[in-house]
Protein backbone atom coordinates (compact mmCIF):
# COMPACT_ATOMS: atom_id res chain seq x y z
CA UNK A 1 0.00 0.00 0.00
CA UNK A 2 1.24 3.06 -0.83
CA UNK A 3 1.56 6.09 1.33
CA UNK A 4 0.28 9.27 0.75
CA UNK A 5 2.26 12.14 -0.18
CA UNK A 6 3.69 14.38 2.82
CA UNK A 7 2.60 17.79 2.86
CA UNK A 8 3.41 21.09 4.68
CA UNK A 9 0.33 22.20 7.09
CA UNK A 10 -1.25 25.65 5.78
CA UNK A 11 -0.64 28.17 7.84
CA UNK A 12 -3.81 30.60 8.75
CA UNK A 13 -3.79 33.82 7.30
CA UNK A 14 -3.02 36.57 8.85
CA UNK A 15 -5.77 38.50 10.46
CA UNK A 16 -6.81 41.68 9.35
CA UNK A 17 -5.10 44.61 10.89
CA UNK A 18 -7.55 46.89 13.12
CA UNK A 19 -8.88 49.58 11.00
CA UNK A 20 -7.63 53.31 12.59
CA UNK A 21 -9.86 56.23 12.39
CA UNK A 22 -7.66 58.73 10.91
CA UNK A 23 -6.47 61.54 12.84
CA UNK A 24 -9.08 64.45 13.08
CA UNK A 25 -7.80 67.40 11.00
CA UNK A 26 -5.32 70.58 12.83
CA UNK A 27 -8.01 73.49 13.65
CA UNK A 28 -5.78 75.57 11.56
CA UNK A 29 -6.48 73.45 8.43
CA UNK A 30 -10.44 73.39 9.38
CA UNK A 31 -10.12 76.82 8.98
CA UNK A 32 -8.73 77.44 5.90
CA UNK A 33 -10.46 74.70 4.27
CA UNK A 34 -13.79 76.87 5.30
CA UNK A 35 -12.14 79.97 4.26
CA UNK A 36 -11.50 78.76 1.01
CA UNK A 37 -14.96 77.01 0.22
CA UNK A 38 -16.92 80.35 1.43
CA UNK A 39 -15.03 82.33 -0.73
CA UNK A 40 -16.99 81.46 -3.37
CA UNK A 41 -19.66 83.45 -3.51
CA UNK A 42 -22.10 81.38 -5.49
CA UNK A 43 -25.19 80.31 -3.29
CA UNK A 44 -24.98 77.17 -4.55
CA UNK A 45 -21.92 76.50 -1.93
CA UNK A 46 -23.50 76.42 1.11
CA UNK A 47 -25.81 73.09 0.51
CA UNK A 48 -28.37 72.63 3.63
CA UNK A 49 -28.72 68.92 3.16
CA UNK A 50 -27.21 67.34 6.12
CA UNK A 51 -24.15 66.55 7.26
CA UNK A 52 -22.96 70.56 5.28
CA UNK A 53 -26.55 72.22 6.37
CA UNK A 54 -24.35 74.57 8.44
CA UNK A 55 -21.29 76.06 8.50
CA UNK A 56 -19.25 75.54 11.92
CA UNK A 57 -16.26 77.41 12.89
CA UNK A 58 -14.28 77.88 15.86
CA UNK A 59 -16.39 80.59 18.31
CA UNK A 60 -14.32 83.92 18.81
CA UNK A 61 -14.57 86.00 21.79
CA UNK A 62 -16.68 88.87 20.01
CA UNK A 63 -18.62 86.34 18.58
CA UNK A 64 -19.42 84.58 21.57
CA UNK A 65 -19.87 87.76 23.97
CA UNK A 66 -22.47 88.88 21.21
CA UNK A 67 -24.20 85.25 21.69
CA UNK A 68 -24.39 84.36 25.15
CA UNK A 69 -25.03 87.75 26.43
CA UNK A 70 -28.42 87.63 24.28
CA UNK A 71 -29.42 83.94 25.02
CA UNK A 72 -28.56 85.66 29.09
CA UNK A 73 -30.46 88.69 28.61
CA UNK A 74 -33.19 87.57 26.29
CA UNK A 75 -33.79 84.20 28.50
CA UNK A 76 -33.86 86.62 31.75
CA UNK A 77 -36.18 88.78 30.18
CA UNK A 78 -39.07 85.87 28.75
CA UNK A 79 -38.66 83.15 31.56
CA UNK A 80 -41.20 80.82 29.90
CA UNK A 81 -39.98 81.25 26.53
CA UNK A 82 -37.69 78.81 24.45
CA UNK A 83 -34.57 80.66 24.12
CA UNK A 84 -31.88 79.28 22.79
CA UNK A 85 -27.80 79.71 21.50
CA UNK A 86 -26.57 77.18 18.71
CA UNK A 87 -29.29 75.04 18.50
CA UNK A 88 -30.02 73.14 15.21
CA UNK A 89 -33.53 73.77 13.75
CA UNK A 90 -34.34 70.78 12.11
CA UNK A 91 -37.07 71.14 9.02
CA UNK A 92 -38.18 68.65 6.36
CA UNK A 93 -38.14 69.79 2.99
CA UNK A 94 -40.16 68.02 -0.01
CA UNK A 95 -38.28 64.98 -1.39
CA UNK A 96 -35.85 64.69 1.34
CA UNK A 97 -36.11 62.11 3.23
CA UNK A 98 -34.05 63.27 6.34
CA UNK A 99 -34.29 66.54 7.91
CA UNK A 100 -32.69 69.91 7.23
CA UNK A 101 -31.07 71.90 9.72
CA UNK A 102 -29.92 75.25 10.55
CA UNK A 103 -28.25 76.93 13.55
CA UNK A 104 -29.07 80.20 14.18
CA UNK A 105 -26.80 81.87 16.79
CA UNK A 106 -30.04 82.39 18.71
CA UNK A 107 -33.58 82.00 18.35
CA UNK A 108 -36.26 83.26 20.42
CA UNK A 109 -39.76 80.87 20.68
CA UNK A 110 -42.44 82.73 22.29
CA UNK A 111 -44.73 80.18 21.88
CA UNK A 112 -43.07 77.51 22.94
CA UNK A 113 -42.48 76.14 26.44
CA UNK A 114 -38.46 76.26 27.58
CA UNK A 115 -36.63 73.63 28.00
CA UNK A 116 -38.84 71.15 25.79
CA UNK A 117 -36.23 71.24 22.79
CA UNK A 118 -33.34 68.47 24.32
CA UNK A 119 -30.72 70.15 22.08
CA UNK A 120 -32.59 70.21 19.12
CA UNK A 121 -35.48 73.00 17.70
CA UNK A 122 -37.99 70.66 15.38
CA UNK A 123 -40.12 73.01 13.62
CA UNK A 124 -42.17 70.16 12.42
CA UNK A 125 -43.22 69.26 15.64
CA UNK A 126 -42.75 72.92 18.02
CA UNK A 127 -43.60 75.80 14.49
CA UNK A 128 -41.16 77.67 13.57
CA UNK A 129 -39.30 79.75 15.94
CA UNK A 130 -40.60 83.14 16.57
CA UNK A 131 -36.80 85.25 16.04
CA UNK A 132 -33.07 84.37 15.66
CA UNK A 133 -29.96 86.41 16.00
CA UNK A 134 -27.34 85.92 13.38
CA UNK A 135 -24.02 87.49 14.42
CA UNK A 136 -21.45 87.68 11.04
CA UNK A 137 -18.36 86.85 10.44
CA UNK A 138 -15.90 86.89 7.56
CA UNK A 139 -16.35 82.73 7.20
CA UNK A 140 -20.14 82.69 7.36
CA UNK A 141 -21.91 86.24 6.01
CA UNK A 142 -22.29 84.95 2.93
CA UNK A 143 -24.32 82.12 4.32
CA UNK A 144 -25.91 83.97 6.73
CA UNK A 145 -27.35 86.49 3.99
CA UNK A 146 -28.26 84.31 1.18
CA UNK A 147 -29.66 80.87 1.81
CA UNK A 148 -30.09 80.75 5.03
CA UNK A 149 -31.89 84.04 5.35
CA UNK A 150 -34.22 82.51 2.54
CA UNK A 151 -34.58 79.38 4.82
CA UNK A 152 -36.07 81.40 7.67
CA UNK A 153 -38.25 83.02 5.65
CA UNK A 154 -40.12 79.77 4.26
CA UNK A 155 -39.82 78.52 7.60
CA UNK A 156 -41.77 81.23 8.95
CA UNK A 157 -39.37 82.95 11.10
CA UNK A 158 -40.46 86.33 11.51
CA UNK A 159 -37.42 88.58 12.25
CA UNK A 160 -33.83 88.36 11.94
CA UNK A 161 -31.38 90.69 13.04
CA UNK A 162 -27.96 90.63 11.88
CA UNK A 163 -24.84 91.76 13.77
CA UNK A 164 -21.29 92.27 12.03
CA UNK A 165 -19.09 91.81 14.97
CA UNK A 166 -15.94 92.31 13.20
CA UNK A 167 -17.07 94.85 10.47
CA UNK A 168 -16.36 91.91 7.54
CA UNK A 169 -19.39 92.65 5.44
CA UNK A 170 -19.20 94.67 2.58
CA UNK A 171 -20.91 97.68 2.38
CA UNK A 172 -22.93 97.48 -0.77
CA UNK A 173 -24.67 94.27 1.95
CA UNK A 174 -24.51 95.86 4.93
CA UNK A 175 -25.60 99.48 3.79
CA UNK A 176 -22.46 100.40 6.16
CA UNK A 177 -24.07 99.76 9.81
CA UNK A 178 -23.20 97.04 12.09
CA UNK A 179 -26.24 96.02 13.01
CA UNK A 180 -29.82 95.65 10.93
CA UNK A 181 -32.70 93.66 10.83
CA UNK A 182 -35.16 92.11 8.60
CA UNK A 183 -38.98 91.61 8.77
CA UNK A 184 -39.82 87.91 6.76
CA UNK A 185 -42.20 86.52 5.28
CA UNK A 186 -42.01 84.05 2.27
CA UNK A 187 -42.80 86.72 -0.08
CA UNK A 188 -40.15 90.07 1.19
CA UNK A 189 -38.39 90.85 3.35
CA UNK A 190 -38.73 94.19 5.30
CA UNK A 191 -36.64 96.06 7.01
CA UNK A 192 -36.81 96.42 10.83
CA UNK A 193 -37.43 99.78 12.15
CA UNK A 194 -34.32 101.95 13.33
CA UNK A 195 -34.37 104.95 15.87
CA UNK A 196 -31.90 106.81 18.22
CA UNK A 197 -32.78 105.84 21.47
CA UNK A 198 -32.89 107.75 24.51
CA UNK A 199 -29.23 107.18 25.37
CA UNK A 200 -28.70 108.71 22.00
CA UNK A 201 -27.52 105.44 20.33
CA UNK A 202 -29.25 104.29 16.95
CA UNK A 203 -30.99 100.99 17.31
CA UNK A 204 -33.11 98.78 15.72
CA UNK A 205 -36.36 97.71 17.27
CA UNK A 206 -37.79 94.55 17.03
CA UNK A 207 -41.64 94.68 16.97
CA UNK A 208 -41.53 90.36 18.04
CA UNK A 209 -39.80 91.32 21.00
CA UNK A 210 -40.77 94.77 22.06
CA UNK A 211 -36.88 95.40 22.46
CA UNK A 212 -34.43 97.50 21.03
CA UNK A 213 -30.73 96.39 19.69
CA UNK A 214 -27.73 98.71 19.56
CA UNK A 215 -23.75 98.99 19.67
CA UNK A 216 -23.14 99.76 22.78
CA UNK A 217 -19.04 100.35 22.10
CA UNK A 218 -17.47 101.24 19.27
CA UNK A 219 -13.37 100.74 20.41
CA UNK A 220 -10.20 101.10 17.94
CA UNK A 221 -8.21 98.82 17.16
CA UNK A 222 -4.57 99.03 18.76
CA UNK A 223 -3.23 97.58 16.13
CA UNK A 224 -4.17 96.49 12.27
CA UNK A 225 -4.01 92.80 13.46
CA UNK A 226 -7.19 93.55 15.69
CA UNK A 227 -10.28 93.88 15.40
CA UNK A 228 -13.27 96.75 15.95
CA UNK A 229 -14.67 95.04 19.48
CA UNK A 230 -18.07 95.81 19.11
CA UNK A 231 -20.90 95.03 21.76
CA UNK A 232 -24.44 94.35 21.36
CA UNK A 233 -27.04 95.52 23.91
CA UNK A 234 -30.81 95.14 23.99
CA UNK A 235 -32.90 97.98 26.07
CA UNK A 236 -36.21 97.54 26.77
CA UNK A 237 -38.48 100.93 26.20
CA UNK A 238 -41.27 99.36 28.67
CA UNK A 239 -38.55 99.97 31.85
CA UNK A 240 -36.27 102.49 29.78
CA UNK A 241 -33.02 100.55 31.13
CA UNK A 242 -30.82 97.94 29.13
CA UNK A 243 -31.39 94.35 29.72
CA UNK A 244 -28.75 92.98 32.23
CA UNK A 245 -25.90 90.61 31.26
CA UNK A 246 -25.40 87.04 33.42
CA UNK A 247 -23.08 88.92 36.16
CA UNK A 248 -25.55 91.61 36.26
CA UNK A 249 -28.55 89.33 36.46
CA UNK A 250 -26.53 87.87 39.40
CA UNK A 251 -26.15 90.80 40.97
CA UNK A 252 -29.83 91.84 41.31
CA UNK A 253 -30.55 88.50 42.28
CA UNK A 254 -28.30 88.51 45.27
CA UNK A 255 -29.33 91.98 45.72
CA UNK A 256 -33.32 91.20 46.01
CA UNK A 257 -32.18 88.13 48.13
CA UNK A 258 -30.50 90.64 50.24
CA UNK A 259 -33.61 92.95 50.98
CA UNK A 260 -35.57 90.09 51.40
CA UNK A 261 -33.34 88.76 54.11
CA UNK A 262 -33.61 92.20 55.54
CA UNK A 263 -37.25 92.33 55.60
CA UNK A 264 -37.58 89.22 57.09
CA UNK A 265 -35.80 89.86 59.95
CA UNK A 266 -37.37 93.28 60.31
CA UNK A 267 -40.97 91.32 60.39
CA UNK A 268 -39.58 89.14 62.97
CA UNK A 269 -38.17 91.21 64.97
CA UNK A 270 -41.51 92.96 64.87
CA UNK A 271 -43.50 90.01 65.67
CA UNK A 272 -40.80 89.24 68.67
CA UNK A 273 -41.62 92.94 69.97
CA UNK A 274 -45.06 92.67 70.14
CA UNK A 275 -45.38 88.98 71.33
CA UNK A 276 -43.06 90.51 74.03
CA UNK A 277 -46.00 93.61 74.93
CA UNK A 278 -48.70 91.24 74.59
CA UNK A 279 -46.87 88.80 77.70
CA UNK A 280 -46.30 91.69 79.43
CA UNK A 281 -49.62 93.05 79.19
CA UNK A 282 -51.32 89.81 80.32
CA UNK A 283 -49.18 89.60 83.51
CA UNK A 284 -50.36 93.47 84.10
CA UNK A 285 -53.80 92.72 83.49
CA UNK A 286 -53.13 89.30 86.09
CA UNK A 287 -51.71 91.20 88.47
CA UNK A 288 -53.89 91.51 91.92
Amino acid sequence: MSEAPYSLPQRAPPAPAPRRRPAPAEPADEEALLAAVLADPREEAFPLDPPLADVRIPVKPPHAVATVYSRNALGHRFPRAEVGEDLHILFSEPGKERQSRLSPDVLVALSTPRRVTRGDYDVDRLGPPDFVLEVLSRHTWRHDLGRKLDCYARLGVRECLLFDVSREVPAGRSGGRDLWGLALTPERREPMREGVLPNGERGVYSAVLGLWAYVAERLPPSSPKEIWALTLRWHDPATGADLPDYDQARAQADAAVGRARVERDRVEAAERRIAELEERLRRTSDAP
